[in-house]
């Protein structure tokens, strides 16, 4: 069911209205843009902020207005409808003739290509912004998908971009996954407590450092040593000589420790051992 708009206009039961700024002003059923702009340079935000409480429309003439698109909205609705089979990008046919009709306009298929047209709805200017105009794009997106699913539903990479890209963009999903790790990190309690004793004798020692595709528990930056705190139910032998081999080619050494935190003696044993 259609809804009425938000309206930026301060509506009042009134029987009509006049401009504040005029001194004999005209009585009006709505305070119109081009009257305050043409003889005042004056924009309707500068009357509700001078004159918070002036009525600026009628509710008679705002229920008018209302009634009206509403009518204009269910029978523009009533013939895609029919003629279509939807209202916008619903209807596959309606679809391709809007974009055809985008792209002879402005040389892209989707309009917010256009950088003229997408940066008026930048910043406060984005409609999204309108919980219920969100809401409603979600809900039309979700009903549009179930009835045309994604051409690239059920593939795998190879089968959409062949061998050699599918590779570059596991690879680069697996780093673009390293560094969100490290950004809302999933820390164990032991790793915290290794990573304390680190910190007592490398204070600038991080924690979760994104580095290529992995992320590493604890890293000593400057001496380019990874630790790591293996619990050893979840972690693979086999991955995690691939990572260390991965690694050691980039310049990092990496200790292990399994299903224990060492003293600090050890520790430093370790680190020394791994000192190049």
């Amino acid at each position: 069911m259609n809804k009425r708009r938000s309206c930026k206009h301060n509506i009042q039961d009134v029987e009509y209205v006049t401009c504040p700024y005029c001194e004999n002003s005209k009585q009006f059923k709505m305070l119109h843009w081009g009257h305050l702009k043409k003889i005042h340079n004056k924009k309707l935000e500068d009357v509700l902020k001078d004159f918070p409480n002036f009525p600026t429309m009628t509710k008679r003439e705002s229920d008018r207005r209302s009634n009206a698109r509403i009518k204009c909205d269910n029978k523009i609705t009533k013939t895609c409808n029919k003629k279509y089979g939807g209202v916008g990008y619903l209807s596959k046919e309606l679809s391709e003739k809007t974009r055809n009709s985008v792209e002879k306009k402005y040389g892209v298929r989707n309009v917010m290509q256009n950088k003229k047209i997408s940066s008026k709805f930048e910043g406060d200017n984005n409609p999204q912004k309108d919980p219920d105009v969100k809401n409603r794009m979600i809900k039309t997106l979700k009903k549009f998908y179930k009835n045309n699913p994604h051409h690239t539903k059920g593939k795998t990479y190879n089968e959409i971009m062949g061998p050699e890209r599918a590779a570059e963009r596991i690879k680069e999903l697996r780093i673009s996954g390293a560094l969100g790790q490290s950004l809302t990190p999933f820390i164990s309690a032991p790793q915290k407590e290794l990573f304390k004793l680190v910190k007592q004798m490398y204070p600038d020692a991080k924690i979760e450092y994104p580095i290529d595709i992995f992320c590493i528990d604890i890293a000593i930056e400057d001496l380019k040593i990874a630790i790591e705190y293996d619990g050893s139910y979840w972690h693979n032998k086999e991955r995690d000589i691939y990572r260390d081999s991965v690694l050691k080619e980039k310049g990092w050494s990496t200790i292990r420790f399994e299903d224990y935190i060492p003293s600090k003696e050890e520790l430093i044993l370790e680190i020394n051992k791994n000192i190049i």
